[in-house]
């Protein structure tokens, strides 16, 4: 066992510290932005960083990237028929109070909308693809470039989910119309789900996640003072936490629907309320998908498949025996939050054991919103023919544990990618 020496412990709980500090989410903060609190619901925003010039005398070549599909409807019916139900219910029995009342309408109008549209992507999910597309675009013209008869190959793959191929189509629709001389490939085939959309860790465990999740949402929530600003008679709905889960993970949603105009309905919760839905909402997407120390280990070590892929398609590229310019990825988040993990990306890769750690350690709305992405923008030096590597988590920096940040040499990347997965 290699012992740390008290320098390198005490710089390892600095940038611990300094981690939990950026991902934190605080009360004032989703008070402030309820939309925040919808998690992995959270639909996709463009928050520009800092430019950071490209070292001289290097050019983009080539771009690797993964994204999850964009912004969809909630992929049960469940979602949207249980507190539809239990609503209707206490209508029925004239127990609805004004804003009860007021929320069933855009329940219902929720639930017309979705009807067998269950998991579907959404106008706000494609749109949310094509300005991606067109960002990359606008930021790296050389490698979409076709001036002077340059090949410009782009290689685009997705899982067999209708809204991971609309995602693909959608961006390299934008990117076809911004050149029409890109040559583009577009497959959704079941050779490429081993490494795509692997989660065979994840499904042995998803049912002791479950228990645990359902064991922290009885005992921080309380459903009562919501329950009864909707119903006079609280008997009448059956199940009061399922309605609150239920209601909260339909105004969540609202945000990827922006086309059907509704207002969402935070308002029905106090700041506490919506603070401790999101808290308990964000374990369990930590505990599905993150580094959680409990469960985290064998669903993080699934991603080396797709970043093995990544590792040896680009290797090909740079050793000049491909000629792509991009390779185009769509999936899930099931995928990429654990290959945010693995990677060591700072804000998504924090180990936490405690339900209690999580809120301050990892934020869903963050590392994995609708359409979140990781690019691999490659640079060479025609010069030297020394290759640099800037990695980016949803178009922005993502700093990794490894020097060079933020173009770190290929050499260097490579083989830190290599001893996560061999």
């Amino acid at each position: 066992m290699r012992y740390l020496t008290l320098k390198t412990r005490l710089l390892a709980l600095l940038l611990l510290a300094a981690t939990c500090a950026a991902a934190q989410t605080t009360p004032a903060e989703i008070a402030a932005r309820p939309e925040l609190s919808a998690g992995i619901y959270h639909s996709y925003e463009y928050l520009p960083g800092p430019a950071v010039p490209v070292p001289a005398g290097y050019e983009p070549f080539y771009i690797s990237h993964y994204g999850r599909h964009g912004s969809r409807y909630h992929a049960s019916e469940k979602a949207y028929a249980e507190p539809l139900a239990m609503l209707r219910k206490a209508a029925e029995a004239g127990k609805l109070t004004p804003k009860g009342q007021e929320v069933l309408a855009k329940v219902e109008a929720l639930a017309e909308d979705a009807h067998l549209r269950y998991g579907d992507l959404s106008p706000r999910g494609a749109a949310e693809h094509r300005g991606i597309a067109e960002r990359m675009y606008a930021a790296w013209p050389g490698v979409f470039s076709t001036d002077g008869g340059r090949v410009c190959r782009v290689e685009s793959r997705s899982t067999l989910v209708p809204r991971c191929i609309l995602s693909m189509a959608a961006f390299n629709e934008r990117l076809k119309e911004l050149n029409p001389a890109i040559t583009t490939t577009r497959d959704a085939s079941e050779r490429y789900i081993d490494y795509m959309a692997r989660g065979n860790s994840m499904m042995l465990v998803r049912k002791a996640i479950a228990a645990v999740a359902d064991s922290l949402s009885r005992a921080r929530l309380n459903p009562d003072r919501l329950v009864r600003s909707l119903v006079t008679d609280p008997r009448s709905v059956g199940e009061p936490l399922k309605l609150m889960q239920g209601l909260y993970m339909l105004t969540a949603i609202v945000q990827d629907v922006s086309h059907l105009g509704i207002e969402p309905f935070y308002d029905i919760f106090t700041d506490e309320e919506l603070y401790t839905l999101w808290e308990c909402e964000n374990a369990l997407r930590y505990m599905q998908m993150g580094p959680s120390a409990r469960f985290g280990d064998p669903i993080v070590a699934d991603a080396g498949a797709l970043l093995r892929n990544i590792v040896e398609t680009a290797d090909a590229v740079v050793r000049g025996e491909s000629d792509l310019a991009a390779s185009l990825r769509f999936g899930h988040d099931t995928c990429i939050t654990p290959l945010l993990a693995l990677l060591g990306v700072e804000g998504a890769s924090t180990r936490v054991e405690s339900p209690d750690d999580i809120a301050a350690a990892w934020n869903a709305q963050t590392v994995t919103p609708m359409a979140t992405n990781i690019q691999f923008v490659f640079f060479r030096n025609p010069s030297t023919g020394d290759v640099r590597v800037r990695v980016l988590h949803n178009e922005r920096d993502a700093r990794l544990p490894i020097p060079g940040a933020p173009y770190y040499p290929w050499k260097e990347l490579k083989k830190y990618c290599e001893s996560l997965y061999e």
